[in-house]
């Protein structure tokens, strides 16, 4: 056994593997898995192995796509054999909304490039002539994807890495792990220590426990999963093709042929429950399943009797009763972990089989090159914070499980689990109507209802609609205040603070204090990471703020990018500060009514700030900014006293028509100003000039890290580019990742859109070819299946020249 690697692998599962055979195919073949038992003896030998391609996320359709791409051709690449069952997938859809959601799938499925259509209850029989349509509006079939045997695709990416030079010690469990002082960790094995530049926890059902040992958390849940295959049946063993997989949301389960039998997985809508009564497996834990509660899914299997009744003429054959692991979001584990640099998380599947082999190869790109070909944003184990404490971990992963084939509707959330971090000000905007959204643990008000009611979901404009255009018609005509104390908060201090921004940043930092500039950090390819506005208060304090969901990994990038001879500190003070947005045409009337300072535009420009007294409130740090387009300013208050700044706000706002807002109507303004996002817009996909944001980089500057590869990039000139669209929309907008056609081809994809209610359109942004980014360009983007006109604007929709912020 090695004692040193630059990577080890814990785990041997298929995520384990297939990033073991994917690091080995981009080179890296000083690589070693370590696995406590035999391969695939955890979950993965256990696992049913659907491959669908029908998902909402294109980034994760991406993924399994490949998955089904690599695994035909593992047989053929490796020697070793692969039983693939590629009989394609049928997803049915029971309401109007599911078939809305098919619609929109039916758009990425273009993006992503598989082969998959909607069809009618009339037409499945075709395809599967033994199921029941009854209740079915509409089903989306897909036609490469399948299922394959887990331990032979396994064992497939196995042998590939080992003839690549990785290597594979089995037998042999891992005791802990330690970071070293030279950066490095070490692993402690049964049979001695490896020390390596990078640690992949790919653990599995032990992945929390693993991740203990150095003090990261790794929130996943191992749910108990059953399944059911019957005896075979003669109707199946006459017909000459296999069935495709189902999944059904009528018996919440997938139906598929199995040897000629049937096999039925339902996700129970209640009474699901963690392994272990929530505890760790035995460490000798191996290749085994629990006992099995038939009666406990009874109800679902009756239903899938109903749907598919081959399934109840036939004895059963097996009961696979076994733990998988649930994130509370229901999406994997893959990339850095908050912290010290190379510990990397590569875990928490619970569609495994079917990610394997995307997921690894997108993580092996990440570590070797820095990057992926996808945005990695939703896998990123830094979307969870402390917050996410065990017993949020196993509440909303139970409640994840229970709505696997349920049809979450844009901006619909679980209900569980909330509550965990809040402004100073939640019971107060609660009392006003306010319908909270979570973000990174948060409680975020999204928008005012008066009526009671709530939000009514939909994937079509919704009850929402006139609330929304009121709150941000007050921004526009009179003047509105928000709650965004979710913001991510750092004071970067010391005397090297201006050096080491100036040196990690692409824009020029202010060089006077009070200054503010919005920034970006490049990744050593020049691509952009992360999005940051910085405030100069002093010459050695800096005010650092980013996107709420951020909130780990800009602390991260800020710490990896310091340099050990640095006079900098950096410290996350998110949770100390609240934040007020007032915004609106008479915004500097309302609040010369509660400070002294001196707000005139001589005394108060645009993009400065200035530490104040509010409402009786000192060490208030004013700015001159917001992402709605306004004349108008944050107020960054010390979290405690946040409700007698608003109070007073409010108080003095009244003979103003002051309205409260949030991020709907926040929304419908920075699409009216043609302003970025970051995850959406700005992603390591990206470079500054592709996302039309030259202006933000300076390239004169000596020296900054992603100089040297955005020189390169700006000479080659942009694979693609970001333009500024309206779209002839109706009763819906864009999303993010709808298909953009012209002239029949397709040429983009949208990032995101929204209703400019000032300006009467529906806005979007879209990633196009750069030939084709002339003002006044025609589109066709596909809405839910329909290709809606679009054409290209000028930035901004509203007010071009900044005339309103500069007021």
């Amino acid at each position: 056994m090695k004692s040193h690697a630059k990577v080890v692998i814990v785990g041997g599962g298929v995520m384990g593997v297939g990033l073991l055979y994917h690091l080995a195919l981009e080179g890296w073949t000083d690589v070693v898995l370590v696995e406590k038992g035999e391969l695939t003896s955890g979950s993965t030998w256990h696992a049913a192995g659907q491959c669908p391609h029908f998902n909402g996320s294109l980034n994760m359709t991406k993924v399994h796509v490949y998955g089904t791409q690599l695994y035909p051709q593992l047989e053929k690449l490796t020697g070793q054999a692969v039983s693939w069952h590629g009989c394609g997938g049928l997803r049915l859809a029971t309401t109007d909304e599911e078939v809305n959601w098919l619609k929109y799938v039916y758009g990425i499925s273009k993006l992503a490039g598989y082969e998959g259509e909607i069809i009618g209850p009339s037409e499945i029989a075709q395809y599967h002539p033994y199921l029941e349509t009854f209740g079915i509006k509409a089903a989306f079939r897909t036609v490469t994807d399948g299922h394959v045997a887990p331990a032979d695709i396994t064992n497939a990416m196995a042998t590939g890495a080992r003839q690549l030079g990785a290597e594979i010690y089995r037998r042999n469990r891992v005791m802990d792990i330690k970071l070293l002082p030279n950066g490095e960790w070490r692993v402690f094995t049964e049979q001695g220590n490896i020390d390596c530049e990078h640690v992949v926890n790919a653990a599995g059902s032990y992945c929390d426990v693993v991740a203990g040992w150095t003090g990261h958390i790794a929130p996943i849940a191992n749910m108990l999963h059953q399944y059911v295959i019957t005896e075979p049946l003669q109707e199946l063993i006459d017909l000459k093709m296999e069935l495709p997989v189902v999944r059904d949301p009528y018996s919440h389960a997938y139906l598929r042929e199995e040897t000629n039998g049937v096999l039925v997985g339902p996700y129970e809508t209640a009474t699901a429950h963690v392994c272990w009564d929530g505890g760790q497996p035995r460490w000798d834990y191996e290749s085994e399943l629990e006992q099995n509660e038939l009666d406990r899914i009874m109800p679902w299997l009756e239903k899938a009797t109903e749907r598919f009744p081959l399934f109840g003429k036939s004895g059963v054959k097996s009961i696979i009763s076994g733990a998988i692991t649930h994130t509370p979001d229901g999406v994997y584990l893959s990339g850095p972990a908050h912290g010290p640099k190379n510990y990397w998380m590569h875990c928490g599947a619970s569609i495994g089989i079917c990610q394997g082999g995307g997921a690894g190869k997108y993580l092996a790109q990440w570590m070797v090159h820095g990057q992926a070909d996808i945005n990695m944003r939703e896998f990123d184990p830094r979307r969870f914070g402390t917050w996410a404490t065990k017993d949020y971990t196993t509440e909303v992963s139970i409640a994840d499980y229970h709505h696997m084939y349920y049809c979450y509707k844009p901006g619909e959330q679980h209900e569980v689990g909330r509550g965990l971090r809040k402004s100073s000000l939640y019971d107060t905007l609660k009392n006003e109507g306010a319908q909270f959204a979570q973000i990174f643990g948060w409680e975020r008000p999204r928008w005012y209802d008066k009526s009671g009611n709530g939000e009514q979901y939909s994937f079509r404009r919704s009850n929402q609609w006139e609330a929304v255009k009121a709150e941000a018609l007050a921004v526009r005509e009179r003047v509105g205040l928000m709650d965004l104390s979710t913001f991510s908060k750092y004071d970067v201090t010391g005397p090297d603070a201006y050096a080491f921004l100036e040196r990690i940043c692409a824009n020029k930092i202010p060089a006077k204090d009070g200054g503010i500039m919005l920034g970006h950090l490049l990744n050593g390819n020049g691509f952009i990471e992360s999005e940051i506005t910085v405030t100069r208060l002093a010459a050695d304090h800096f005010y650092v703020l980013s996107a709420a969901v951020a909130e780990l990994h800009d602390l991260d990038q800020l710490n990896w990018r310091k340099a050990d001879d640095e006079r900098v500190t950096i410290k996350d003070i998110t949770d100390d500060y609240g934040v007020l947005v007032l915004a609106g045409p008479s915004a500097r009337d309302v609040l010369s009514a509660c400070t002294s300072e001196n707000l005139s535009n001589s005394s108060f420009r645009w993009l400065t700030s200035k530490v104040s007294t509010v409402a009786g409130v000192s060490g208030i740090r004013l700015l001159r900014v917001n992402y709605v387009g306004e004349l108008g300013w944050e107020l960054h208050v010390p979290m405690a006293q946040m409700k007698l700044v608003y109070d007073a706000l409010m108080e003095a706002g009244k003979p103003y028509g002051i309205q409260l807002f949030g991020t709907y109507a926040m929304n419908s303004l920075r699409m009216e100003k043609a302003y970025r996002g970051w995850g959406s817009e700005l992603t390591t996909e990206i470079d500054m000039f592709e996302a039309s944001m030259s202006r933000f980089i300076r390239l004169e500057k000596p020296d900054f890290n992603g100089k040297a590869a955005s020189l390169v990039m700006k000479q080659r000139g942009p694979r693609m580019t970001l333009v500024y669209m309206s779209v002839d929309n109706t009763d819906s907008d864009c999303m993010g990742n709808e298909p953009v056609y012209h002239a029949g081809k397709l040429v983009g994809v949208t990032t995101s859109g929204g209703f400019g209610h000032a300006v009467g359109k529906s806005l979007a942004f879209a990633y196009v070819d750069p030939k084709l980014t002339a003002l006044g360009t025609e589109f066709e983007v596909m809405v839910f299946g329909e290709k809606r006109a679009a054409r290209i604007i000028a930035e901004s929709a509203w007010d071009p020249t900044n005339d309103r912020l500069k007021a």
